[in-house]
This record gives C-alpha cells, sequence and structure tokens, in this order.
C-alpha cells in the first residue's frame, strides 16, 4: 500500500509536469508563432525597400538616360549656335557672299579721326560746295521782271529797261492738280416727223474704260515700279489728285497695263533667250501669303523678272529657251542642266579666287 501511494504521488507528479511542459510548448509555439509574425513583416517590409530601391534605381537609370541625351543634345545644339554666328558675321569682306548680301551699316567701319581733330558737321572748309543749278529760260514758264523805280544816286525816275545780267532767281512750284474729267452724251433728237433718233455708240470715240492712259499708267507706275499697296496707292490718288479708285478698281489697271505690256515682255524674253552672255539670279518671294521664287535674267539691253512656284530644275528650265550662250550664275545646283564648259560662276560666289595671289587673278582677267 505504501508502494501504491508513492506511485499515484509520483504519477501526479509526472502529469504536473507533463502539463507543465504541454502548457510551456503552448507558450513557446506562440512566441515562435510571433516570432514568425515579425519575420514576415521584416520580410515585407525588406520586400517593399528593395521595391523602392528598385523603383529608384529604374529612376536613376532614366534619369541618367535623360541627362546624356540632353546633354548630346546641348552639344548638337551648341555646335549648331557657332555655326549660325559664324554665318551671322559673314559678310562680302569676309566670306564667298555677294555685297548685296550685306546687311545695313555692314560695310567697312570708318576709322575714328585722331585726338585734337575731330571734323565738325557739315562740309568742311574747301569743301566744293552743290547748288542747284538755274533752269535755262527756255523751260520757264514764268517771267516776272523787277526794274529800279528811280536812281539811287540822284533819285530820277527810271526807265524799265531789259538787262541781259539781271541777277535770276528761280522758285519751282507744282500747279494745283484737278482731275479732268470728260462726259460723253449721246443725245437722242426727235424728228418733225415725230421719230426720236440717238446717236449712235461709237468706240472709236467712246472709252471703254472710266479712267484715262496717264491715270492708268502712273497707278501701275505707283504699284509696280515704286511697290507701292493697293490701298495705299488709292490714298495717295485721292489725297495728291482728288481722284477716288478702290482697290478693286487698281487691281483692273494693273491687268490692262499687263494686258497691253504682254506683247514687249514677250519680245524682251525671246531677246533674252537669243542672248550670247546672260546673267541670272533667283530670291525668295512673299506673294498672297505663299512663298515663291523671284527669278531674273539679264542680258546688256534687257532684264526680264518671272515670279515662279518654286526654283527648282524643272521649273527654271523653260525660262532660258534652247540654252544657248553662256550663263553666268552662282553655283545653285538646279541651273546643273546648262554646260559647265558654257558656265560662268560669279566671281562673288567663287572662293577659290579669293585665296589666289593677285598675279593669277590678272591672268584670270
Amino acid at each position: 500500500m505504501g508502494y501504491a501511494r508513492g506511485s499515484t504521488r509520483d504519477r501526479k507528479c509526472d502529469l504536473r509536469s507533463l502539463l507543465d511542459a504541454q502548457q510551456r510548448i503552448v507558450e513557446l509555439e506562440a512566441e515562435l508563432a510571433v516570432a514568425h509574425a515579425r519575420i514576415a513583416e521584416q520580410e515585407a517590409r525588406i520586400a517593399e525597400q528593395e521595391a523602392r530601391i528598385a523603383e529608384q534605381k529604374a529612376r536613376i537609370a532614366k534619369q541618367e538616360a535623360r541627362i546624356a541625351e540632353q546633354e548630346a543634345r546641348i552639344i548638337a545644339l551648341s555646335k549648331q549656335v557657332e555655326v549660325l554666328l559664324e554665318r551671322l558675321g559673314q559678310n562680302s569682306r569676309n566670306s564667298h557672299k555677294p555685297p548685296s548680301s550685306d546687311a545695313p551699316g555692314a560695310g567697312p567701319q570708318r576709322k575714328p579721326d585722331q585726338e585734337g581733330k575731330k571734323r565738325k558737321r557739315g562740309g568742311q572748309r574747301g569743301h566744293r560746295g552743290a547748288f542747284r543749278e538755274l533752269l535755262p529760260p527756255s523751260q520757264v514758264d514764268e517771267v516776272v521782271n523787277l526794274f529800279p523805280p528811280q536812281c539811287e544816286s540822284c533819285w530820277t525816275a527810271l526807265p524799265q529797261n531789259v538787262d541781259p545780267q539781271a541777277l535770276r532767281y528761280q522758285v519751282t512750284e507744282v500747279p494745283p492738280i484737278k482731275p479732268h474729267t470728260k462726259e460723253f452724251r449721246r443725245h437722242e433728237v426727235q424728228c418733225a416727223c415725230g421719230y426720236r433718233t440717238r446717236a449712235a455708240y461709237d468706240p472709236a470715240t467712246i472709252p471703254a474704260s472710266r479712267f484715262g492712259p496717264r491715270l492708268v499708267a502712273l497707278t501701275a507706275l505707283l504699284t509696280g515700279v515704286y511697290h507701292i499697296s493697293r490701298r495705299r496707292t488709292g490714298q495717295l490718288l485721292e489725297d495728291v489728285l482728288g481722284v477716288q479708285l478702290s482697290v478693286g478698281a487698281i487691281s483692273a489697271l494693273e491687268a490692262r497695263v499687263g494686258d497691253a505690256l504682254a506683247e514687249p515682255v514677250a519680245e524682251a524674253w525671246e531677246h533674252v533667250k537669243d542672248a550670247t552672255v546672260k546673267h541670272t539670279d533667283g530670291t525668295s518671294w512673299l506673294q498672297a501669303g505663299a512663298v515663291m521664287c523671284l527669278w531674273t535674267v539679264a542680258t546688256a539691253t534687257a532684264t526680264v523678272f518671272k515670279v515662279l512656284a518654286n526654283g527648282s530644275k524643272t521649273t527654271l528650265l523653260p525660262l532660258f529657251g534652247k540654252l544657248t550662250g553662256i550663263l553666268v550664275s552662282d553655283r545653285a545646283t538646279a541651273l546643273n542642266f546648262w554646260v559647265m564648259e558654257r558656265r560662268q560662276i560669279c566671281w562673288a560666289h567663287n572662293a577659290d579666287l579669293r585665296i589666289m595671289p593677285t598675279t593669277a587673278l590678272q591672268c584670270v582677267r
């Protein structure tokens, strides 16, 4: 019985120890679960940080690529700016460009006056003056003779005798301008028999246009030669001549002049095409808001102009007819249809001549 009691006590101790161990295991499992949760949380944070790091690296790589692209673009633009600045500083004195391309004020600079020798403005001492010469008596419209009334010595009245050596003074004035309007009236007359007859319309007597040839020519001169706009031309004609013309009427007058000049212009073109030596050049031309080309062909006796859609070879070829004679031009590739043996490059566009010695240039001349 003593052994039985001891065994029971031992079993109770073992059971308690087992329970304590199980409880400890549960606690350790709980702590292990917490540790696993913390590890998972840390791993999630690490993964998030790694994702951020990867995103930052991608962003940095993209920025580095953009920086490299911008640096390359800056280098290219810097070179372009250098070229443009160099081209901007070019003129006829330091490049192959012709003098006509020089900007205003780009001519040779005047040397500053030496100290103590500053010149005053205006004509200098010893400078030969320029005066308006008197017109000959045959071109004078009105003469006003002035005679002395009496002698300055004895005060005797003097006769009005013409002096061949009289001192002459001239004043030139524009007479008052008033437009001259001619009206043609076709009357209708009743006969004794009662029939009414109106004067026939004669195109040879009654002009077809309401504007005379002088006014038409003046309008075309202002717009075509002096390049005054149609609207400003109308204002000028009204202010100076008292003639009112609309923009449409001015355009119609230009068309009339163009039709009247068609035959002599065609004759000039034929003369230019047959010339043995002809000069040609072109430039951009703005017409009705569109960029076109203005091309000219010149000889010793005639110069013609043509506004073209472009400056291509196909467009220029019809201007020169049979391609005879010598063509003087720049190095435009559109003119390569002309045989080079019969083509003279303008010296202003020939850079090689600028570096040739003087003796060589004399030989070329």
